[in-house]
């Protein structure tokens, strides 16, 4: 099976953000569990590294880069009310991939999606988006982008949009075995940032959920 995935970077989106970079990683035949007890204490363990004092400064000052790109669109951002909550309740317990992608932003301060890579068709493109074009989002709700808004297609349509979310045909589900996640990156977030938080959650999905032969890659514009 392909594992790689083709990206491509519109003119538009080079034009209007040529230092906003995007991570992708892919990662087969996962088994998916709500539960663990060695996925719980590993959890533990990055809770306990993530709450030092030196990486909670730098990990605020990255979420505050994303969320100053959000308000300047008019969206709120919910990376700071999630690291709140992680600092203060740990990382909730919902299962192996909704698990995976939040500990990978919290411990890396990015803002990431996890998707059934099965569930795209051809060719990935990172764009911009129309005017007033819409998709289902995760929820099932319809969701209206504004114009020049970063978003991701496949060949059917957008599959998310950076500031609104992923959509409703490429959810994760518990059949999924196939996995995709990807990282949307904020101005001044540094490519290493990037390369850590696919790396983490891949590693999760692989030791954890029993994944097969993970890849990554970032896509410079």
């Amino acid at each position: 099976m392909e594992k790689k995935v083709s990206l491509h970077i519109t003119d538009a989106y080079r034009q209007r953000f040529p230092d906003l970079a995007f991570g992708i990683g892919t990662i087969h035949s996962c088994s998916y569990f709500e539960k663990s007890k060695s996925f719980k204490l590993h959890k533990r363990e990055l809770l306990r590294k993530m709450r030092r004092r030196a990486n909670v400064a730098q990990l605020e000052e990255r979420i505050n880069l994303y969320d100053q790109f959000f308000k300047e669109w008019g969206y709120p951002c919910p990376l700071p009310g999630h690291f709140k909550r992680t600092i203060e309740m740990g990382f909730p317990i919902v299962n192996l991939y909704i698990d995976a992608h939040l500990i990978a932003e919290m411990c890396h301060g990015i803002l990431m999606a996890i998707q059934d890579l099965d569930r795209f068709q051809g060719e990935w493109s990172l764009d911009l988006a129309q005017e007033g074009e819409t998709f289902q989002g995760v929820s099932g709700k319809t969701i209206r982008c504004k114009e020049n808004e970063i978003v991701l297609r496949d060949e059917e349509g957008i599959v998310c949009s950076l500031f609104q979310g992923p959509d409703f045909k490429t959810r994760v589900e518990p059949t999924s075995k196939n996995i995709a996640v990807y990282i949307f990156t904020a101005p001044e977030i540094e490519d290493e940032r990037i390369s850590n938080g696919l790396q983490l959650a891949l590693e999760i999905l692989e030791k954890f959920g029993n994944g097969k032969d993970p890849w990554w890659k970032v896509f410079k514009p």
